[in-house]
This record gives C-alpha cells, structure tokens and sequence, in this order.
C-alpha cells in the first residue's frame, strides 16, 4: 500500500523530532556535566606554618588541630621544628579535615636564622647542612628540601634581619616565600634598613623568579592570646582545587594555584593574557591594587570587583598581580602571572 503524503510528513517530523531530542538531551547532559565539574572545584582554607608541644608551641598537636577545625579552616600543616609530626594517627577519617605533613628546618651552625618548611614529605628530614656562605647555606636549604621530594618555603626572610632579595637572587624557584608572617617578632614590614617582604617578593619576580607568596601564622601560643604572642589566624592561604585531599592540596601548593591572605577572602580571580579579574566577597570596603614589574601601581579601584585590561608591549619578566585590602587593614595577595609579548 502506497504511503500517503501526510504519513511521510509525519515520518520525517518524527525522525526530526527524535533527533533534536536527542540532541537536547546530550546538551543537557553536558550542561550537569560542567556543572559538577566547576561544583568540585572549590577555595579551601588552609594554615601552612604551626607548632606544637613537639618542638616549641605550648599545645599538644590535638589541641592545635581543633582550634583550627573550629575556627573554619579546612586544611592545616603542623611544622614542627626538626621534626615531622605524623598526620596520620592525628588524622579523623570523614572529618572534611585535612592535615598535611611538614617540618620547619634550619641550618646546622647557622650565623644568623635560616629557616624554611617542607611540606609533602615521608618522615623528618632535619636540618641543612651549613656551606661555605651564608648565600649558600640559604640555597643549600631550599635543594635539601627538594632532595627529600617537599615543596620548599622560605620562612620569615625579615627575621633576625637574616637575608633579603641579594640572599634570595641565588635561590633556584619555584619556591614559596613567606610575605606575611603572623609572629609578632619577624618584621614583615622591614625597617630603615631593610626592605618589606612584599618588595623583597617584587624584586624576585623582576628578575625572573617564579615565587610564589604565602601568609602564615607561624603559630607558637594557643593559651595566651596577646598581640605579643604568636597566637594562631593571623595568616593563611586559599588553595584552588578540584578535592579536598592532601595530593590535591600539595598540587596547588607546588604550581601556585592558592592567594595568600590575612582577613580579606576572594570569590574568584582570573587573568587571561589580557585581562586581570578579580571580585572580592562582598561586606567589606576595599581597594584594589593592580602591581606590575618592580611593584608599580597598574591601577586602582575601590569596590569588590575590578578588571586591569593590559595596554602596551611586554617587557621582559613582566608580571601581573593583585592586593586587595580592605578598610580594616586585612589584605589578600593573588599571585604573579607572567605577561607575555
């Protein structure tokens, strides 16, 4: 029997019909797809420079850990001195807690305070051996940390007045770099004579270093909180990741995918090669400062959210960055992107 006109035209709507459900229906898949991707990706809390009673802070690491679990944090790295306390008896399953293995370290002999963090490493690794120099010795301390597969930190350049950006020129990166430290007795600000961490950081990334900044508490004293104690949640870091997990968290660690902070918390930045996004969490009165090569000023704007466009040529070891500090004092610090001809 012939097929009449009418039921041909309603074969072909029907096929056409299937098919843009189909494609709907991949379509929508797609979209939950995306979704639960950008769900996994998340800004987690973290402190990354602590002591306890296993060297020279005045509570047992429990102690420590819960203060932070209740303070809001999501990931804490225990630094004793020359010694790596074990996170995994410490560690609750199923807490949404995560602790991160980690030692602060010295130099043997050391005329003037070297120190530094290793994050990620297997057991205590104890201090570097002293060199010939005290340039060396800084150098040699960073390698030692690497040698035992940790993500190296330089801690607290400004304390004791030991190094500053000569010091540091030697220091092969990527390496993280304390810019705010949370003890009272470090001089994060410097002083007539010495230059604040923050410059001594611009310095570095106009001479082509890859460094990445941190704020740390470099907490010592849970039971007397006093501005001249090294009381805990002064410093911390932001870290960028897809899990909360210590792989996830060492990854970010390791490529600079965190900002650093000390009250200020950010929805969200990007830079694209040509424009540098950056909002802020609203409640807050804030400027945002846009720092080129050699810490100039790009831009300023006052608000929660600003764009820096980039006109002009690149320059060799041109960078990028963003501080955002608001009208209490706190600020954060994004990391530096590299600005490409």
């Amino acid at each position: 029997m012939e097929e009449s006109p009418g039921l041909r035209h309603f074969a072909w709507e029907s096929e056409d019909m299937i098919g843009l459900h189909c494609l709907l229906l991949v379509l929508f898949l797609l979209a939950l797809a995306g979704n639960a991707l950008a769900a996994d990706w998340l800004w987690a809390k973290g402190n990354i420079h602590t002591h306890t009673t296993n060297s020279d802070g005045d509570s047992p690491p429990q102690d420590v850990i819960k203060w932070y679990q209740d303070h809001g944090y999501q990931f804490l790295a225990i630094t004793d001195h020359g010694k790596m306390t074990d996170p995994v008896p410490l560690d609750a399953p199923d807490d949404n807690f995560i602790l991160i293995a980690g030692e602060e370290l010295g130099v043997k002999d050391a005329k003037k305070p070297i120190h530094g963090n290793a994050f990620g490493i297997m057991q205590t690794i104890g201090n570097a051996e002293s060199r010939a120099t005290h340039v060396s010795s800084l150098a040699g301390l960073v390698e030692h940390v690497r040698k035992a597969h940790g993500i190296p930190q330089v801690n607290h350049p400004n304390f004791g007045w030991s190094f500053g950006h000569r010091e540091l020129l030697s220091v092969k990166g990527p390496y993280l770099l304390e810019v705010f430290n949370g003890h009272p007795a470090v001089n994060n600000a410097g002083n007539f004579a010495y230059l604040p961490v923050e410059q001594t950081w611009d310095i570095l990334l106009s001479n082509g270093k890859t460094v990445y900044a941190t704020a740390t508490d470099d907490a010592h004293n849970l039971k007397t909180i006093s501005d001249s104690k090294a009381n805990p949640g002064r410093g911390w870091v932001y870290v960028h990741v897809y899990e909360l997990s210590p792989n996830a968290i060492l990854d970010s660690l390791a490529k600079g995918d965190f900002y650093a902070s000390t009250g200020v918390e950010l929805a969200d930045y990007s830079f694209d090669g040509k424009e540098f996004r950056v909002q802020a969490k609203p409640g807050k009165k804030y400027l945002i400062r846009f720092v080129g090569k050699w810490g100039s000023i790009l831009q300023e704007t006052v608000g929660d959210s600003a764009v820096y466009r980039l006109t002009g040529k690149a320059e060799p070891n041109g960078y990028i960055r963003c501080k955002v500090i608001s009208s209490d004092g706190k600020v954060a610090w994004t990391q530096a992107y590299r600005i490409k001809g």
